[in-house]
């Protein structure tokens, strides 16, 4: 496969396209004398960059690559989608990709359906062999794959889209979202194409990023979330450490690190430090004392980059609220009362993000940070910057804040952009308390809850497991009060134990039967010895 490179640029107010073939030949001439464009090959590599030196200020409003590839005659393709939750599993490729077309757009409007996916700046055809994802992709016959990766999404995000019809795949580059100086150098795109096994082709992509996953152990524990949802305090968590502790009193836990993970619930969503005195008197910081006191790492979740429209700081902050071309706040979702994007570009939201990550793990003592909504951060481009280097930019702001005082488990993020930034990451959605919800929910956004679906990830993103960070698969169930089948928990619990390096429930441990311990046993001891890269 060898890409034919076309560039959208707008010079002195006029929109121009320029066009360069594989073998470097670029056209019309002034367009090539504007941009100044070269296209570099690597050597027996497969390495594809196209740079630019223009020789006049220029704003870059679009990039693409095209790759004839027939799409007949592989057995599946792999797309990754936006962000943890958006399903990415292989598919044949003239299956359609699901998206929200279908949708009435009130219904989509009053839910708040197209915040967390990438509906809002993503053609969706919903026409069969039409399907995307972003970052890379790969086609497999029987064992063989062909990979192809970007090498710089830092620099933007890269939607690759593949068109059974059409016979191609397209490379589409979140183009610069400030305008080229004359005289400086850029690069526009860089990407692999690489045959092989899927281990030695994700190896050599990665390895040409220059991406290193951050050390760090196995994750096992407890989190509040399944069991209790928003509907947690001092004493109701005290009970479940309670029972974390009982069960791991029965077993070898050594190469692993124990978490008690304290979910949703505690405060208003914005209103990290003003925790709920009705159910946490005392505050948070006593329940981390009594984490680590058990031998355990306390963990606490957040969503760093919104706020509800409820909370304190949606009231006494309007100006730390991201705002559209139109002035409009710009909502991610239907969660609580309705959920908000800060300005992470604004010097006050910045201060106040590592005020409270820097409060929670050096004052109150919690040492693992399960960080949500991520997607918030780059919703759209602004400040100069474009979504991807926004979201590379919210991340490096959470690291600067914690420093090393504290693992990362991120979640609801553009995947790329946690590559070797996080110990841990969300690579599905979430689970239900059933196994795929009521049918007209099955109907909607590619992130809604569904454990068939979180299953289907689990294994589709296995791949990545200690090559970029720790796989978190979700949670499992023993406990009898969920809509599943004990095929279907057993399932469950095998899938998270092969395929990540997080294995957590949310279950009453203390309530579990003989049966239901040994069970967690064998099967804790399969995640354990697993090999891992």
């Amino acid at each position: 496969m060898e890409p034919t490179f076309s560039v959208g640029f707008e010079c002195a107010g006029e929109q121009r396209m320029l066009t360069l073939a594989p073998d470097g030949t670029a056209y019309p001439a002034d367009a090539v004398a504007e941009l100044g464009v070269s296209l570099v090959k690597g050597s027996q590599t497969g390495i594809w960059r196209l740079l630019a030196e223009p020789t006049v200020e220029l704003a870059v409003r679009a990039i693409r690559a095209e790759l004839p590839v027939d799409l007949r005659a592989i057995d599946v393709i792999y797309h990754n989608g936006y962000q943890s939750w958006t399903d990415s599993f292989e598919r044949r490729a003239s299956w359609a990709m699901p998206g929200l077309l279908h949708v009435p757009r009130i219904v989509v409007d009053d839910n708040v359906l197209d915040g967390s996916g990438d509906y809002r700046f993503t053609s969706y055809k919903l026409m069969p062999g039409e399907q995307h994802g972003f970052t890379y992709c790969y086609l497999r016959t029987g064992e063989r794959v062909t990979l192809v990766g970007s090498l710089d999404e830092d620099e933007g995000f890269t939607t690759i889209f593949s068109s059974w019809g059409n016979g191609s795949l397209t490379l589409d580059k979140e183009p610069p979202a400030h305008p080229l100086a004359p005289g400086e150098g850029y690069e526009l795109a860089s990407f692999i194409i690489t045959s092989g096994a899927l281990g030695e082709c994700l190896e050599s992509w990665l390895s040409h990023a220059g991406v290193r996953p951050r050390p760090a152990r196995p994750l096992i524990g407890f989190t509040s979330w399944y069991r209790h949802y928003a509907d947690i305090d001092s004493s109701v968590l005290e009970h479940d450490l309670a029972g974390l502790a009982r069960v791991m009193e029965g077993c070898d836990t050594s190469g692993a690190d124990v978490t008690f993970q304290i979910d949703d619930g505690y405060a208003k969503v914005g209103d990290w430090l003003e925790v709920d005195a009705e159910k946490f008197p005392e505050g948070m910081a006593p329940l981390a004392v009594k984490v680590s006191e058990r031998g355990f790492i306390p963990g606490l979740w957040l969503a760093p980059f919104l706020c509800e429209r409820e909370s304190r700081l949606f009231a006494e902050h309007p100006g730390w609220l991201l705002r559209d071309e139109h002035l409009g706040l710009v909502a991610t979702g239907g969660n609580w009362s309705g959920a908000v994007a800060l300005d992470t570009q604004n010097p006050e939201v910045r201060a106040y993000i590592a005020r409270v990550l820097q409060t929670v793990v050096r004052d109150w003592g919690f040492k693992l940070l399960k960080l949500d909504f991520l997607f918030a951060a780059c919703m759209l481009p602004h400040a100069g910057l474009n979504r991807a280097q926004l979201m590379v930019d919210g991340l490096e702001l959470i690291r600067e804040a914690v420093g090393e005082d504290a693992a990362l488990l991120l979640c609801g993020v553009p995947l790329a952009s946690a590559f070797g930034r996080c110990e841990y990451c969300r690579i599905g959605c979430d689970v239900g308390l059933d196994w795929d919800d009521v049918a007209y929910m099955r109907l909607l956004h590619r992130e809604r809850v569904s454990t068939r679906l979180s299953l289907a990830d689990t294994r589709g993103r296995a791949h990545l497991d200690g090559l970029v960070f720790g796989n978190d698969p979700d949670v499992f169930f023993l406990r009898d009060d969920v809509r599943l089948s004990a095929k279907q928990k057993d399932l469950l619990m095998k899938t998270d134990a092969a395929s990540g390096s997080v294995f957590l429930t949310s279950d009453d441990m203390g309530a579990w039967d003989d049966f239901q311990c040994a069970r967690y046993y064998d099967v804790l001891t399969t995640f354990l010895r697993r090999e891992r890269r």
